[in-house]
């Protein structure tokens, strides 16, 4: 499905996320059904919230969660797979959960099940009702701080992904003050004592980073995830973060996946930036920090900065791997994982821009396939030539 940019006039955040669950979801089902019986959906805050897309719900995360869930079993049950889909939505607003369960009958192909009430609540038991040989994916998305110990028997289940949003504008503004008790529990999680003073002694950038890693380490190491990457999700008209999506995988592949769909995501954030500030600017609208350091277009965008700068880096960072190799050669499988960790780079990204440097005489690439192969296997056995 595609989605419509008109329905996210005013929640350009949601038109963020939702391009990234819109391109991450119909790639992760695929692999999910050709290895596993069943797959999962857990959304634990399902709205819907100012859904501007009708009875079909398609601007909402449970409606494109369950319209690519559609579509992927009937493409299955096509090839004679009978994969099992199952989603339970969450929501506690009654209203709310009204749209919710009209709109759940919408989809007879997939075995839905609304839950009224509280998230903390239903967790526990939607986790035991899992299968341990089936696959999850769960969407935490609240407006606050949830009582993020109770998410764990669904984190912590071993065929599992996740996406946590953290709202870092609240927690910027709250953190460490007592206020919010679910916000000092989470980020209180595996952090040392003296956290908040560390807080309070940073500010900017430092002070950023630092509420990201107190959010990523509470729920990737007690779960024990491998991989824990972060999209920052900005205000519309200001160069401040206003979430962070915190992607939770054990996996390589599931890492690519992810990675693919950062970028989707992270170049709707530039377009709809700077398209916003553009409206803005003609209307004689223009406040405050909007165009301070003139990132109007998206080329300048703080989005397609996050881009530019992994690509530079991943290229410094695959040549040392590639140059300090103790056998001589380095294959991409051993490089790739550790530079998608970190940076915000795709696999392709980086096939292409090894074999730009093999044709320049850069790298050997011994047995390369042929002149038609633009992306190596992992396989490929490479070197850097000095």
């Amino acid at each position: 499905m595609a989605i419509d940019a008109a329905h996210y006039e005013g929640r350009e955040q949601a038109f963020v996320k939702h391009t990234f669950l819109d391109k991450y979801l119909p790639a992760l089902i695929g692999k999910i059904c050709s290895r596993y019986d069943e797959f999962v959906y857990v959304d634990g805050f399902a709205g819907p919230w100012k859904s501007a897309a009708g009875e079909n719900f398609e601007d909402t995360s449970f409606g494109i969660a369950l319209n690519h869930m559609t579509s992927q079993r009937l493409l299955y049950l096509s090839r004679g797979r009978n994969v099992r889909m199952r989603a339970y939505l969450v929501e506690k607003d009654p209203a709310s959960f009204a749209q919710l369960r009209q709109a759940a009958a919408r989809y007879p192909k997939i075995e839905v099940t609304p839950l009224q009430g509280k998230m903390e609540d239903h967790a526990a038991a939607i986790a035991a009702s899992i299968p341990q040989q089936s696959f999850s994916f769960t969407l935490i998305d609240p407006k606050g701080f949830p009582a993020i110990s109770s998410m764990m028997p669904l984190l912590q289940r071993q065929n599992a992904e996740a996406l946590v949003n953290f709202m870092f504008d609240f927690a910027n503004r709250f953190g460490g003050t007592d206020l919010i008790p679910t916000l000092e529990a989470w980020l209180s999680t595996g952090a040392a004592d003296d956290w908040r003073e560390q807080i309070r002694a940073v500010s900017g950038e430092q002070r950023e980073q630092l509420y990201e890693e107190l959010a990523v380490e509470a729920l990737r190491r007690t779960p024990g995830y491998v991989y824990a990457p972060v999209i920052t999700v900005d205000k519309v008209l200001h160069n401040r973060a206003l979430y962070k999506l915190i992607f939770l995988t054990r996996h390589s592949e599931g890492l690519k996946v992810y990675r693919d769909s950062e970028r989707r995501a992270l170049d709707a954030q530039a377009a709809t930036r700077s398209a916003s500030k553009a409206k803005r600017r003609e209307t004689g609208t223009l406040m405050g920090d909007l165009f301070a350091d003139g990132s109007d277009a998206v080329p300048n965008d703080r989005s397609t900065q996050v881009i530019r700068r992994s690509q530079e880096e991943a290229s410094r960072r695959l040549q040392a791997m590639l140059a300090n190799a103790d056998s001589g050669f380095r294959t991409l499988k051993e490089c790739w994982p550790l530079i998608l960790a970190e940076l915000s780079v795709t696999h392709s990204w980086l096939g292409r821009q090894i074999n730009d440097w093999r044709k320049a005489g850069q790298i050997s690439a011994p047995s390369w396939p042929s002149e038609r192969t633009q992306i190596p296997s992992d396989e490929q056995k490479l070197r850097w030539n000095a």
